[in-house]
């Protein structure tokens, strides 16, 4: 992803994102300096509860 882009995911309400979207937001988030914590946590949330639906 070049610098400025925006990835797909981050176009979406949280509630519309795919398991895989939540996990690659998770991932970018965690590789920058300055991760927001609150949006962070709500994507950990999110793909608890999403992974949690599924066992």
């Amino acid at each position: 992803m070049e610098t400025g882009e925006r990835p797909d995911w981050a176009r979406k309400p949280l509630r519309q994102l795919t398991v895989s979207e939540l996990t690659e937001a998770l991932v970018y988030l965690e590789e920058r300096e300055v991760a927001d914590d609150a949006l962070c946590r709500a994507l950990a949330a999110q793909l608890a509860d999403r992974t949690a639906a599924v066992c």
